[in-house]
């Protein structure tokens, strides 16, 4: 049951004040291991960004994580970056798995209330109660904070606090859902990062873009309040997000793929085409897969159906356990998916076919002819009883996404990845015209959605206020920011996973990496060793 209350007036700061935030997104290149990046703030065309990036030693396929702080002074932590869920959260210092070593331990920092001066609790334990499909947990009450984010500290931010952690697969690590406020793990709903950054002025509205870039490089970004048309080729378009099926309502950032495409060594295939990018997408009888777009999930995961009939019989050299050699990475092979039937974006195979680690040795895993082992991300799923499957990075690193929350819109565009071209960030104001105001030239609108959509929360029990931070801890870039537990001396790039799970008050997470047929949704821990993927599935499920 939801409850409101009457809240103090936040404050309310221009939006010229502060630059728009920028998260930049790292990925781990072991060439890189021993070189020295300095840590600190990293300025770029009126932007601020931090750090986030994939450790494939967390688990198999990998997601995207970030650097940010909490409390005074500031403590680091990294947090999983996820469009398919919705709380903020950080595993405490006395929970029993921080202060454990090996496979169930926290892996991405930890939290000690008593060390910050501005730490209150909001909601005694156990107010955030998090469950996972494969038996995690983790429990803990609502506390507030200073965040800190780049360069940006924002008081009075909610977030749960993980005081104890049952991790029985893989490492616990922190989160930080981007999805509406809607979904969140509490019946007493809160303000996330998104809709912070906008009562506080730092952006314009509920928006922000994704660019997770190639799978070999270090550094991608996520822009809070604008566009970087530097990031993308070709036509943005811009789609409607279909409203949950059952509600009705506009609160997860689902779309369709209506056609698909396969090239295998140089032949193309049509594998299907048609469907709406409707509500009818639901059904059976229309061809358009629903799919949220989820940066919490390493794969792309398709009915069963599709996958034997249409992805394995031209990925002959994946195994039974969706395993190939690496030396596939290099054919001449993709591909292309169209969305909403209005804008095509093509994935070369090294994007879906993604080398795996030992997360003990961090030594990579040889497969049965000797090369080195490859998850193949695009992987077969039974129904979730949601009415659509998970679109993750395995896909979205080809692609340009603007995610719009307050207008319901998600607009895509092909990623131009491994650009050298300077930022080209624009500024995109409040209203349902934003992007195409600020948009000038290849840019493809839509009407405006006219479903319900998934209203702005406001904080219940404080106001916020913003300042910029004299110094950045925890800010460092490219391999710098890597945890030295994540960090390999040998055996090519590194990526990570993510993870966080609906609670006991039924959080509408996404499931995140490889999801094992059967399983239950309501969320899978980071995977901490690369296994069989038909015995455990790898990543999380948000």
């Amino acid at each position: 049951m939801r409850t409101t209350a009457s809240l103090a007036a936040p404050l309310l700061l221009a939006a010229s004040v502060h630059a728009l935030p920028e998260l930049s997104i790292s990925k781990r290149d072991a060439k890189l291991a021993t070189s020295n990046v300095a840590r600190g703030l990293v300025r770029r065309a009126g932007t601020v960004t931090t750090n986030v990036y994939d450790i494939l030693t967390y688990s198999t396929g990998g997601a995207y994580y970030a650097n940010v702080t909490v409390g005074t002074p500031p403590q680091d932590q990294v947090v999983i970056l996820d469009t398919g869920s919705s709380d903020l959260y950080f595993d405490a210092s006395t929970a029993a798995a921080c202060e454990s070593t090996g496979p169930y331990s926290c892996r991405g920092g930890i939290f000690t209330p008593k060390d910050s001066s501005t730490y209150t609790v909001v909601d005694a334990s156990p107010a955030f109660n998090t469950s996972f499909g494969d038996g995690s947990t983790a429990v803990g009450p609502f506390a507030e904070d200073i965040v800190g984010i780049g360069n940006v500290r924002i008081d009075n931010v909610q977030f749960g606090v993980a005081q104890d952690v049952n991790s029985t697969t893989g490492y616990a690590i922190g989160l930080m859902g981007l999805g509406y406020s809607e979904n969140e793990a509490t019946q007493h709903i809160y303000p996330n990062m998104p809709e912070v950054l906008r009562d506080t002025g730092v952006i314009n509205s509920r928006l922000y873009s994704v660019y997770l870039n190639d799978v070999g490089e270090i550094s991608g970004t996520i822009l809070f309040g604008g566009i970087d048309t530097s990031k993308y080729t070709g036509e943005l378009a811009t789609l409607d997000i279909l409203p949950d099926y059952i509600t009705s309502e506009v609160d997860q950032f689902i779309t369709t793929v209506t056609s698909l495409s396969a090239t295998v060594n140089g032949a193309t295939t049509s594998l299907f085409s048609g469907g709406t990018n409707s509500i009818l997408a639901y059904g059976n009888s229309d061809e358009a897969l629903p799919v949220l777009l989820d940066t919490g999930s390493s794969a792309w995961s398709v009915p069963t159906d599709y996958y034997n009939q249409l992805i394995a019989p031209l990925f002959t050299y994946v195994d039974q356990e969706g395993l190939c050699s690496c030396s596939h990475q290099d054919d001449d092979s993709s591909m292309t998916l169209t969305f909403g039937a209005k804008i095509n974006i093509t994935v070369p195979a090294r994007e879906f076919i993604v080398p795996i680690y030992n997360s003990t040795t961090d030594d990579p895993i040889t497969y049965t002819d000797g090369t080195q082992a490859c998850a193949f991300m695009i992987v077969a799923a039974e129904p979730t009883g949601e009415g659509f499957q998970t679109l993750g990075d395995a896909m979205l690193r080809s692609m340009y996404v603007v995610f719009d929350l307050d207008n319901g819109q998600l607009s895509i565009a092909q990623a131009a990845v491994n650009s050298t071209d300077a930022p080209s960030i624009v500024t995109i104001p409040a209203g349902t015209s934003g992007i195409a105001s600020a948009i000038s030239t290849s840019y493809s609108g839509a009407a405006t959605n006219t479903w319900s959509i998934a209203a702005e929360v406001q904080n219940a029990t404080a106001s916020f206020s913003v300042s910029t931070a004299q110094s950045t801890i925890g800010e460092a870039t490219g391999t710098a920011a890597v945890p030295a537990d994540a960090q390999i001396s040998s055996g090519g790039e590194t990526a990570s996973s993510s993870g966080s799970g609906s609670s006991s008050t039924s959080s509408k997470g996404a499931a995140a990496g490889l999801v094992v047929p059967g399983m239950d949704w309501s969320g899978v821990w980071v995977t901490g060793t690369a296994v069989m993927m038909a015995t455990l599935g790898a990543g999380l499920m948000m």
